[in-house]
């Protein structure tokens, strides 16, 4: 048999040496005489109190501001919220945005497989790609190459608004909202080193400072850093990012609080984000000989000259004073600098005939300037027997993108017998534009509380403009849209935590590009309506949610039956499903989390698309993780951790335009089989060797090695999900 019919892969550095080591530290420590540490978990009294923009006490926060830009309690929250702690981002060994929620109902996190370039993500069957980011309060809106990517290690918890939020935040996608909020200055001392190793030749260092600077706590610091390196799944590609985040807070008072935040982010080489074959992944070649290959997990279709780098730089600040118990403003500014360098030679089709890849190229240098700003003033007061929370707001962010660019073709790759080194490209298609976005909204929104009910009501008026200058052909297009977005909700809150509830929300997105007789798009809208119930009771750290929900887009391109070149405004998608989740620390020993997903997504209107189901969509996805930490006997300080992680089937496309003849049927679609991954974790907690607050641990990501494709864009451009992966942490607090 050929060398490459098995295509192996040769990538376990390290991970035996850290387990033995690690291991041989936690086993001294079971053998050593010290007192039991005791964690609480009851998430009252004895827990400090929560603030829906800093850490929760349990992996169960029962607070947030994504859903209504005011610190609210989730079970009087009119839509699904999911809340990822940094405790439980620590458990699972997270090292990517995304990868915080892959415990988390609603949403799929492999789009784009084992590639960490950019935080893709599917929400409510819906992808999220430059729309939907937020961090502070404040979008991280990117732009064709241009995408942010904040590290894990930098969060104090990372949350999942669920359905169509246009109503607090302007233009964004249906499907939901990522909202991140900064690690923050303290006025507790904070210490912190972490070392990290692991297979892939993984070496990180953190380290997170903090604390107050004088005796009565006006001033306040936090200093996070962080510098990785790690060679990724695919041959040939590197991923190295070096942050720090210095952040400083002065609060002369307890009315005023002003906070500087600050990030910046160097990543030389963000890794591998290429595309495979249908051929090879999902099916097997077949060669000339009638023996059939599958493409190594690590394979790369690219060439070594491969690289994608970026450059981030934020710089903003947090403002809040309360005049008195009726009224506060807050505001939140940001300007951030995003630059750009994707140099990639990548799969574009597969040529059974010759077993071989046709390969493209794209080259683009891009310069991303973003200015962010969010004016908000709260009201609080009663009418009656009614309670009033009012929020009235204004925010503005302008984005400008100048991109010189190229695209074209490149030599072909032989799947069975690559052959690399020649990565000659021409570029046909020279791309030099300057985009720019901005938008301006007004909103505004009540709470209203009375006796059990909470009804909230909020509307929001957008003006937006696009516009999309080529430098090549000294021509540009522009667009302005507005749009009026509303939301209601109502919640009744039982005494015991148990709150049903029912809203209705909207969303609004401006479409790029014109029709075939020159005119610009609509925005594309969408509409949701959602009833659940929540639980979250008082006295417990426990946080449930079901959900169930039917959300539709209007206004979607779709092909131009006249002409196969350009689009109409006529599409349709209609996503419905049902959503559980339940997080609880159980008591002092036992913290867990559940997660259902059923989505039923489909094209209802469709020029070519109808009847089928949006790509890498699945119906059925589920979890379950669960961690013990002993706190007695011998064994007390260890702390055992599992999950499982099921993602069902899901649909791909042959072809944008047409239809086609494959596996003796005519098929638009083709299917993605499910997987099952199975996670693990041990942790050591050394505050019985006099180090409070330090630990060692290991964590183990697809644990069986399970390979698998995590999803299909088309049929040129399958992902590998992530093999297992085994990384050992010692952190260190003095």
């Amino acid at each position: 048999m050929s060398p490459h019919a098995s295509f192996p892969s040769y990538k376990r550095p390290l991970s035996l040496l850290i387990a033995l080591s690690l291991g041989s530290l936690s086993a001294s420590a079971l053998a050593a005489d010290a007192d039991t540490l005791v964690v609480s978990a009851d998430g009252g009294s004895a827990a400090a109190a929560e603030s829906a923009w800093g850490p929760a006490p349990t992996i169960a926060a029962k607070r947030s501001a994504t859903g209504t830009k005011t610190d609210t309690p989730l079970e009087k929250t009119p839509q699904s919220i999911s809340v990822v702690t940094q405790e439980e981002m620590e458990m699972h060994g997270v090292s990517s945005v995304k990868g915080a929620f892959n415990y988390t109902p609603g949403v799929m996190t492999g789009n784009r497989g084992s590639s960490n370039v950019i935080d893709a993500l599917s929400i409510r069957g819906f992808s999220e790609t430059n729309t939907n980011q937020y961090l502070d309060g404040l979008k991280l809106q990117g732009d064709n190459y241009s995408e942010f990517a904040i590290d894990p290690y930098f969060l104090e918890r990372a949350e999942l608004l669920r359905g169509p939020a246009s109503v607090l935040y302007g233009k964004s996608n249906p499907g939901g909202v990522v909202s991140l909020v900064s690690k923050r200055p303290t006025t507790e001392t904070l210490r912190e080193v972490q070392f990290q190793m692991g297979d892939d030749n993984l070496f990180s260092t953190g380290f997170d400072f903090g604390g107050a600077l004088d005796d009565a706590g006006v001033y306040s610091y936090r200093l996070t850093g962080l510098a990785t390196s790690q060679d990724a799944q695919q041959d040939m590609n590197k991923e190295k990012r070096y942050t720090i985040a210095p952040s400083f807070t002065w609060q002369p008072d307890q009315n005023t609080r002003f906070t500087l935040l600050t990030y910046f982010q160097n990543e030389p080489e963000t890794g591998y984000y290429g595309w495979l074959p249908r051929e090879g992944t999902v099916v097997p070649i077949t060669d000339a000989s009638g023996r059939q290959h599958k493409l190594a997990t690590d394979f790369d279709e690219g060439e070594n000259s491969n690289k994608i780098s970026r450059n981030t730089k934020m710089v903003g600040y947090s403002f809040e004073h309360r005049f008195n118990d009726t009224w506060s403003v807050r505001q939140n500014l940001r300007y951030a600098d995003l630059r750009t360098d994707y140099r990639s030679i990548y799969g574009s089709s597969f040529n059974s005939a010759t077993q071989e890849i046709n390969r493209s190229v794209a080259r683009s240098e891009e310069t991303l300037n973003q200015f962010a700003l969010d004016n908000q003033a709260e009201a609080k007061f009663a009418t009656g027997q009614l309670d009033h929370t009012l929020l009235l707001g204004v925010d503005y962010q302008r984005t400008r993108n100048e991109i010189r660019a190229g695209f074209g073709s490149a030599s072909p790759l032989n799947a069975i017998d690559p052959q690399y080194g020649d990565d000659s490209y021409a570029i046909s298609f020279p791309y030099d534009y300057l985009n720019k976005q901005e938008q301006t909204g007004l909103y505004a929104q009540d709470q209203m509380e009375w006796n059990r009910w909470v009804l909230t009501l909020g509307g929001r008026y957008d003006y937006a403009m696009t516009s999309a200058l080529n430098r090549n052909g000294d021509s540009e297009v522009k667009g302005h849209d507005q749009a009026f977005t509303w939301r209601g909700g109502l919640n009744y809150v039982f005494d015991n935590g148990v709150a049903p509830y029912f809203s209705y929300s909207e969303s609004f997105l401006p479409t790029s590009g014109t029709t075939k007789s020159g005119q610009p798009f609509d925005p594309s809208r969408a509409k949701q309506y959602e009833a659940g119930v929540k639980f979250v009771p008082k006295d417990r750290p426990i946080s449930a949610t079901a959900a169930v929900y039917q959300l539709t887009k209007t206004k979607n391109l779709t092909a131009d039956p006249a002409s196969t070149l350009f689009s109409v405004q006529s599409g349709e998608i209609r996503s419905r499903g049902v959503e559980l989740e339940a997080k609880a620390a159980v008591n002092a020993n036992i913290n867990l989390t559940a997660a259902y997903t059923y989505t039923d997504a489909e094209f209802t209107h469709d020029t070519k698309l109808k009847g089928t189901t949006p790509v890498e969509v699945p119906k059925h996805m589920a979890s379950l993780w669960a961690d013990y930490t002993f706190n007695e006997t011998a064994l007390s300080g260890l702390t055992l951790g599992a999950g499982v992680r099921y993602v069902g089937n899901s649909k791909s496309l042959y072809s944008e335009t047409e239809d086609n003849t494959r596996d003796g049927k005519s098929n638009r679609n083709f299917n993605v089989a499910d997987y099952t991954t199975v996670d693990a974790a041990i942790k050591y907690d050394l505050a019985r060797f006099g180090l409070p607050g330090s630990s060692v641990g290991i964590n183990v990501n697809n644990l069986l090695d399970r390979d698998y494709v995590a999803g299909c864009y088309r049929e040129y451009a399958c992902y590998w999900g992530a093999e297992r992966q085994i990384v050992g942490t010692a952190t260190f607090r003095f």
